[in-house]
């Protein structure tokens, strides 16, 4: 679970070399019908929505607002209690869209409780049913984790979580069942969800080192998992089928120095890995885990692989995307959740409402990361500095991130104060390419 750390660890970030990217516009063009290489085309058009970190709570969790599920939020702000309505909505908003392909990349609940899995399954039963098939693996929060609690008032009390096993048949029907490879040593396989596309769903997390007090945060590739995901990727190469990776953590760092700040997100070196996936044909994968909605291109020599992460619904602003692979190339843009149906929240009142959650959240943090070390910062001071720092992580999470005159401005007043605190900001606001939001990934 994302703690009191996760922001507290932004202290650390030193100044990020490199230039923002250029704005470049985004425009859904149609792909050429043709293609003049010899690999294998998808003979149709392919739509496919991707989701991330959805962190669903059962309602019945809660049983009483209080201390405990405040405290809970103050130490990890995400929109839970209004996590139903928001997958109401972006249930309703995929049937709209009706892709052939829904991909899920972790986090699918809170904290692993047996009830969510379970209510989340009923949800994904309404897409099964309109012919859209879903694919989902686990993420950190979703097995063994003893954060898996009922509130009530004051007491936070354990309920049920479950086990890989549970997690493999609870979600057979998307993913486990039908697909044509199982690693052995991991909850990773590959499915052909269409005549010559395969999705390679990779399970890197730790949840066999949980302990009754502890929810290893970290991704780790095991050794024989990826010597598996290798021969998966050297077997589409032969055969002349279309790979997307599909997995919780980073492969691939997304802002300098993140695999030393922020280790937690990323696989286990990463770079190794990324380079030895990309050698054998991996071109683009699909990540969460982070809460950040943003892409990064890996290249070495003439080869490059794209890690796109999508960021949470339960966090401003609630984005998914959606996109269409033709003649092997993806068209990818971001949508949001830009309303829900909840006591108080109706129509368009969630954006604003979410917004100031997320802010109030990140600034609470902030404040607390400025007044311990390594900074000391007065509380007088802290008090002015953290809505900056907060408004600094929602541009990071919103993706594409641009400086204003105004912020600048409040920057360029920091660094008055400590250069280190204005270099961490200008550092959140650094982005690299390609694009975070809108996209065209090449897969021939």
């Amino acid at each position: 679970m994302k703690k009191i750390r996760f922001i507290f660890l932004i202290s650390m970030v030193f100044v990020i070399a490199g230039c923002n990217k250029e704005e470049q516009e985004f425009r859904m063009q149609p792909a050429p019908e043709t293609g003049n290489n010899n690999s294998k085309f998808i003979q149709k058009t392919v739509k496919i929505a991707v989701l991330s970190d959805l962190h669903y709570m059962e309602p019945s969790l809660l049983k009483a607002d209080g201390s405990a599920f405040q405290m809970y939020l103050m130490q990890d702000p995400k929109l839970l209690a209004e996590s139903g309505a928001i997958l109401q909505q972006l249930i309703s908003k995929l049937l709209a869209e009706k892709p052939d392909l829904v991909l899920i990349s972790g986090d699918l609940t809170k904290d692993g409780e047996l009830i969510s899995h379970q209510s989340l399954i009923k949800q994904l039963k309404v897409l099964e049913e309109k012919h859209i098939k879903v694919l989902v693996v686990p993420g950190n929060h979703d097995i063994n984790n003893p954060d898996a609690k009922q509130f009530d008032g004051d007491n936070a009390l354990p309920v049920p979580s479950i086990t890989a096993e549970n997690f493999e048949l609870l979600y057979g029907k998307y993913g486990y069942q039908n697909a044509i490879a199982r690693d052995p040593n991991s909850l990773s396989y590959v499915s052909e969800p269409v005549n010559d596309l395969r999705i390679l769903a990779l399970d890197a997390n730790e949840y066999y080192n949980n302990t009754p007090d502890y929810c290893v945060v970290a991704g780790n590739i095991k050794n024989s998992t990826m010597e598996w995901a290798k021969e998966q990727l050297a077997d589409a190469k032969i055969k002349g089928k279309t790979v997307i990776g599909m997995m919780h953590h980073g492969l691939v760092e997304h802002f300098m120095g993140e695999s030393v700040i922020f280790s937690d997100y990323l696989v286990d070196n990463w770079d190794v890995k990324a380079d030895e996936l990309m050698q054998t044909g991996l071109k683009v994968i699909f990540t969460g885990h982070f809460h950040a909605n943003d892409a990064i291109e890996h290249t070495k020599g003439d080869l490059s692989l794209v890690d796109i992460e999508t960021g949470s619904p339960v966090i401003y602003d609630s984005p998914y995307r959606i996109m269409k692979l033709t003649d092997n190339k993806l068209y990818i843009r971001t949508n949001h959740i830009d309303r829900i149906f909840y006591p108080g929240l109706n129509g368009i009142a969630f954006h604003n409402y979410e917004k100031t959650f997320s802010f109030n959240g990140f600034e609470f943090q902030a404040k607390y990361m400025l007044m311990n070390p390594p900074y000391y910062v007065p509380e007088e001071i802290a008090t002015q500095i953290a809505p900056v720092f907060a408004e600094a992580m929602l541009a990071h999470f919103v993706g594409d991130e641009t400086i204003s005159a105004e912020t600048g401005s409040k920057i360029v007043a920091i660094a008055e104060f400590s250069t280190d605190l204005a270099n961490i900001l200008y550092g959140l606001y650094t982005d690299l390419s390609p694009s975070d939001n809108d996209l065209i990934i090449d897969l021939k």
